[in-house]
């Protein structure tokens, strides 16, 4: 066996031998807004879960994680928040930086070390070595020493982009910290059916640094672990928001937890139409969420002359595995589908129509950009998004 391998395996028995199970907490990252975390690859006894803190809209609440994917010999470990009442985390604003990094580079580490664990602790630190524990060159030497509880926790260069994963490692005995290299996470990442999307570009590069980690701390998250009893997700009737059903993506789920909305798969082709019938009143069409499907009724039967191509009917004539109930949604549908844009993926830039209308002239739109709603002229081409209900 490797020596990393020895060394890693030790670290881990240190850990949980001192460690109560239900005590224990560790680091993540997260790498989409649809809830996948990156995290260290921890040796937990059968019957044990994961509990994710995340911040959403300001407040930290928990969620169950699952195990979606595990990495041993780089020690790192893919989970996906699969609780029905999550929605999303928000717009990643960082992405990974597989190449160039240097020697004597500024970096930092951001995590829940055990002793603080409420609050996340920054480390700064530069790159001693482009290659790790016996010259592993799968790892980064850090001149920092993580804390106890950082196991997971995100490696950020200076301008705020993924560099690496810090590994199962103590304070004891050592004189540096080491990282997994984000390629690893990459290449574990690809294994996935799906691969969580990342940014093209880290958006927080020109900020101070405490600027930085503010903007990051609600994306490094709390992982802990207990005995409690999970339930099967597979055998429960709740969905949730990002699930792939019924054609398409999950992007609203009432309070039951059975019933929905689902957007439309992007098929990489994104068309632009008229809403139709300028200078035609369709009687009472509605703004709420359920209406969709009945203003796209009403918008295709009263407007009958050069109606083909309005995008009404083009999502009605729209089939998705077997499902034709497609229809434009209406004002609050689209504006729930837009809070959700991110996890959903495929829109353009701009403008998409909605089915509710404002009179013989105008119709809503939703402004994919800056968010806003307003309505202009019937007779304009706008991008189209169609859904269904569940």
């Amino acid at each position: 066996m490797k020596l990393k391998y020895l060394f890693v395996l030790f670290i881990c028995y240190f850990t949980f031998s001192t460690i109560k199970a239900q005590d224990w907490n560790g680091t993540g990252v997260v790498l989409s807004s649809a809830g996948y975390v990156a995290t260290s690859n921890h040796e937990l006894e059968a019957g044990f879960h994961f509990e994710v803190e995340v911040f959403v809209n300001d407040i930290k609440k928990t969620y169950v994680g699952s195990v979606v994917k595990s990495d041993p010999a780089n020690d790192l470990t893919i989970i996906k928040i699969d609780d029905p009442s999550f929605l999303s985390v928000g717009t990643v604003p960082y992405t990974y930086k597989i190449k160039d990094v240097k020697d004597n580079e500024k970096i930092f580490i951001m995590g829940y070390p055990n002793e603080s664990k409420e609050k996340i602790k920054v480390q700064e630190g530069t790159i001693s070595s482009k290659s790790g524990y016996t010259n592993d060159v799968t790892m980064y030497q850090i001149s920092c020493i993580p804390k106890q509880g950082c196991a997971g926790a995100p490696l950020f260069d200076n301008a705020g982009n993924l560099i690496g994963i810090i590994n199962s490692t103590t304070t004891y005995g050592q004189s540096a910290g080491y990282a997994v290299k984000i390629s690893c996470l990459h290449n574990l990442l690809e294994t996935l059916p799906k691969m969580p999307p990342m940014p093209s570009k880290t958006s927080i590069s020109a900020l101070s640094l405490s600027d930085k980690t503010d903007a990051l701390s609600k994306f490094v998250v709390s992982i802990k672990v207990s005995n409690k009893v999970v339930t099967d997700m597979s055998k429960s009737k709740k969905m949730f928001v990002g699930q792939t059903y019924g054609g398409g993506i999950i992007f609203y789920v009432d309070e039951t937890g059975e019933h929905g909305l689902i957007a439309s798969f992007d098929t990489g082709e994104s068309e632009r139409a008229q809403w139709g019938c300028y200078n035609t009143l369709i009687d009472d069409t509605e703004t709420g969420i359920n209406s969709g499907l009945e203003n796209t009724k009403k918008i295709i039967t009263g407007c009958r002359s050069g109606s083909e191509r309005i995008a009404a009917r083009l999502c009605n004539q729209y089939v998705s595995e077997g499902y034709s109930d497609w229809y434009l949604p209406s004002k609050e549908e689209l504006s729930v589908l837009y809070d959700q844009k991110e996890l959903i993926g495929g829109y353009e830039h701009g403008y998409y129509w909605s089915s509710s209308e404002v009179d013989s002239h105008f119709a809503w739109y939703q402004h994919f950009d800056f968010g806003f709603q307003d309505y202009l002229n019937k007779d304009f081409s706008y991008f189209f998004r169609p859904i269904r209900s569940f």
